[in-house]
C-alpha cells in the first residue's frame, strides 16, 4: 500500500520514477482488464459456440434413413413401396489409416474381382479425399461380392469402409393406376399423383447417429453412440378398387386396339360419395421408368377440356324441368332444321332426324315430346328449349353443376394442371350464338371429371361431389392421420323429382331406344347419354371427333357412374355386313362403358336388375 502511495505522489522536475511506474501500472491494469474480458467472452458469451466446435471436432453425425410409406388400393393391394435392392460401397477417407490405404484398396479390388489398376485408383482417391468424410467407391455391388465384403467388415479388415443398402421406389403393378399413384424422382421426392400430393405424409423423417472420433476422424471404440431413430413414412390407402381398376384398364386397352385413338380417359365413380373407384388414361406410363414423355404422364381426366356435344343436353332439359317450364311429356315443335335470327348457320338434325312415327300434330304444327327429343338427341329441340330458358337461366344452370370451376379433386388443382374448363362470362353470351351452341354442347369446354360429376348429380339426386381418391393415411404406429370423406362441391339446384324420376326415365330410354343401344345389358339397366363433338382445328370445326358416353347403373338404384371419352378414333372397324362403323359416341364409347359397368357391378356383388319382360323371354 505504501508503495502505491509513493507511486501516486507528485515529484518535481523531469519524469520521475513514480510517473513511470504509474504508466506501467496503468498498462498492466489495461492488460488485465483485456484478459478478463477475453476470458469472459470465451467462458460466457461464446461458450456454446466453442463447445459446439469442440463437439464437432470430436464427433461425427451419421444420417439414419427411414423408409418411405407405401401406397395401397382400397382392398390393400400394394401400388407403391420402398425396397432395398443391393448395396453401394462407400468409404470415410478420414477413417482409413494412412498406412493402410494400399492394403484396404488391394483387398477391395480382390473382393470385387478387379485388377491392380483398380486398386491403385481407389488408393489414390482415398489419399486425395483424406480430409473428406464420404467417397462412393461402387454404386451397386454384385450380390456375391456384397457377401464377401460384409464378412471382411465383420472381421474389421476394412477400416473406414461401409456397405449401404440402395433404397428403391418400386411400383409392383407397373402402369396400373399410374396417373393416380404418380412416381418419385431420384431424390425420392414425389413428382406426380399421390406421391407428390402426400409427400409430407409418405416421406420418412431421418434419424441420426452421433459417434465419437479422434483427431484423425477415426471412430473411438467402446464409447456409446447417441442414436435418434428415424421415423418411417405413413401408408396411404386409396379409394381405388383394384378389381375395378383392372377392369377399366383392360377395357381401355381393348378400345385402343380397336379404335386407335389419340387419347382416352375412363373414370368410375361411386355414385353416392364421389369416391373414385377406377381411373385410367391413354397414353399411360410406367412409374418404375416414367421417361421423358410429359404427355403420357398427364392426367387428361382433369387436365384436357373438350366440347362435350350431346352429353350436355340432359343438363339443358333438367333446367327446364326444374323451373317448371316442361315435363317429359310436354310437346315441343319439331323441325329437322331451325334458323335463328341473327345466326348465319342453321341448327340441323341431319343424319339423326326423329322418325315421323314419333311426331304429333298439335295446333297445325309437328311436335315431339321432350322425352323423345332427348332420346333421339335432337339439336333443334334442344335449341328451342335453350331459347325458352334464356341466357341467364342457362348460365345459372351450367355454373351450378360445377362447370367453369375446378372440381376440388384431391389430386387436382393448379399444381396438377387441373383445368377449370371454359364457360364464357355471361356478358359475352348472345342469343343467336351462345344459346344454340351451348344447348347442344358447344361453346363450353369440360373435363371428363367435370362431366362425370354432373351426371353423378343426376344419379344421386342433385349433389355435385368433390371427387376424392385418398381414403386413409395411417402412420407407422397405426394411428389414422387423415381420413377422406364425401364432400359437396356445389348443390346443383336440381331436385330428386327432376333427376331421379323425370330425367332417369329419359336416360334409360337413350340406352334402350336411342343413340346408345350398343350399351344395352341383359343383366343391368344403364342410364346415360352419348356425345359426338367435332373438334376445332386451325380455327374451324374439322371431321375429327371426340366420342363419349357417360351414365350410371343400375339405373333405378345407382351404385357407380362411369364416363368414357375417346379423342380422335382412327381405327377402321367393320360391322357384320362389312361396312365401316362410323365414329360416334354410341358406337365407339358406349360399348366399352357398358362392359365396364357389367364387370364392375359383378365385382362389387350388385344384384342384377334385369327387366321383367327380358327375363320372361329367356
Amino acid at each position: 500500500m505504501k508503495l502505491l502511495f509513493w507511486m501516486l505522489r507528485e515529484t518535481g522536475g523531469g519524469v520521475s520514477p513514480r510517473r513511470s511506474a504509474r504508466i506501467v501500472l496503468g498498462g498492466v491494469i489495461v492488460v488485465l482488464f483485456g484478459l478478463s474480458g477475453r476470458l469472459f467472452s470465451l467462458q460466457v458469451w461464446h461458450h456454446d459456440d466453442y463447445l459446439a466446435q469442440r463437439h464437432a471436432n470430436s464427433t461425427r453425425t451419421l444420417t439414419l434413413p427411414g423408409t418411405r410409406g407405401s401406397i395401397f388400393s382400397e382392398d390393400k393391394v400394394c401400388l407403391g413401396q420402398t425396397t432395398f435392392s443391393g448395396a453401394s460401397l462407400v468409404a470415410n477417407p478420414r477413417a482409413v489409416p494412412g498406412d493402410q490405404r494400399a492394403e484396404v484398396a488391394t483387398r477391395l479390388a480382390s473382393l470385387l474381382g478387379q485388377d491392380g489398376d483398380y486398386a491403385r485408383n481407389v488408393e489414390n482417391q482415398l489419399y486425395e479425399r483424406r480430409d473428406k468424410y464420404y467417397y462412393c467407391i461402387e454404386r451397386e455391388v454384385a450380390i456375391d461380392a456384397t457377401a464377401k465384403i460384409d464378412a471382411e467388415l465383420r472381421l474389421g479388415n476394412l477400416p473406414g469402409i461401409e456397405l449401404r443398402a440402395i433404397e428403391t421406389r418400386e411400383y409392383p403393378l407397373g402402369n396400373f393406376a399410374s396417373h393416380i399413384v404418380g412416381f418419385v424422382g431420384r431424390d425420392m421426392y414425389g413428382q406426380e399423383g399421390v406421391e407428390r400430393a402426400l409427400e409430407s405424409y409418405l416421406a420418412a423423417k431421418p434419424g441420426k447417429r452421433v459417434i465419437a472420433v479422434d483427431a484423425l476422424g477415426h471412430p473411438i471404440e467402446n464409447i456409446d453412440d447417441r442414436i435418434e431413430a428415424a421415423q418411417d413414412g405413413a401408408s396411404v390407402y386409396l379409394t381405388i378398387n383394384s378389381g375395378i381398376q383392372a377392369i377399366v384398364e383392360d377395357e381401355l386397352h381393348s378400345l385402343v386396339d380397336m379404335w386407335e385413338p389419340e387419347t382416352v380417359s375412363v373414370i368410375v365413380m361411386e355414385t353416392n360419395t364421389g369416391a373414385i373407384l377406377g381411373l385410367a388414361n391413354y397414353p399411360s406410363f410406367n412409374p418404375n421408368s416414367p421417361g421423358s414423355d410429359a404427355a403420357a404422364r398427364k392426367n387428361i381426366a382433369i387436365t384436357d377440356p373438350f366440347e362435350p356435344g350431346s352429353m350436355f343436353k340432359p343438363l339443358i332439359v333438367c333446367s327446364a324441368y326444374q323451373r317448371g317450364l316442361l315435363t317429359p311429356t310436354s310437346l315441343v315443335e319439331y323441325t329437322p332444321e331451325l334458323s335463328i335470327p341473327g345466326r348465319k348457320k342453321q341448327i340441323t338434325d341431319h343424319g339423326h332426324e326423329i322418325p315421323n312415327e314419333y311426331w304429333v300434330q298439335w295446333n297445325g304444327r309437328s311436335c315431339v315430346t321432350v322425352n323423345r327429343a332427348l332420346v333421339s338427341s335432337s339439336n333443334t329441340v334442344m335449341t328451342r328449349i335453350g331459347l325458352l330458358l334464356g341466357c341467364d337461366e342457362l348460365y345459372d344452370s351450367i355454373t351450378k353443376c360445377g362447370f367453369g370451376r375446378r372440381t376440388g379433386f384431391d389430386l387436382g388443382g393448379p399444381r396438377f394442371g387441373e383445368s377449370a374448363g371454359v364457360v364464357r362470362p355471361l356478358d359475352k353470351w348472345t342469343v343467336p350464338s351462345s344459346i344454340p351452341s351451348v344447348s347442344i354442347g358447344y361453346e363450353v369446354q369440360v373435363t371428363p371429371m367435370q362431366m362425370l360429376n354432373c351426371f353423378n348429380a343426376i344419379a344421386n339426386g342433385g349433389h355435385v361431389y368433390k371427387p376424392w381418391v385418398i381414403g386413409r393415411v395411417v402412420g407407422p404406429d397405426g394411428k389414422v392421420l387423415h381420413e377422406g370423406k364425401p364432400e359437396i362441391l356445389v348443390e346443383s339446384g336440381l331436385s330428386e323429382e327432376v333427376t331421379r324420376k323425370m330425367m332417369n326415365e329419359t336416360l334409360k330410354g337413350v340406352v334402350e331406344d336411342g343413340t346408345a343401344t350398343g350399351a344395352q345389358l341383359k343383366q343391368y339397366r344403364i342410364a346415360g347419354k352419348t356425345g359426338t363433338a367435332m373438334k376445332v382445328k386451325n380455327g374451324q370445326y374439322s371431321e375429327d371427333k371426340v366420342c363419349s358416353f357417360v351414365g350410371y347403373a343400375p339405373a333405378d338404384n345407382p351404385v357407380i357412374s362411369v364416363i368414357v371419352v375417346v379423342n380422335e378414333a382412327h381405327g377402321k372397324v367393320l360391322n357384320k355386313y362389312g361396312w365401316p362403323i362410323r365414329h360416334y359416341g354410341g358406337t365407339v364409347a358406349a360399348p366399352t362403358m357398358s362392359r365396364i359397368v357389367l364387370r364392375s357391378l359383378k365385382q362389387l356383388g350388385v344384384p342384377e336388375d334385369m327387366p321383367e319382360e327380358t327375363a320372361s323371354k329367356d
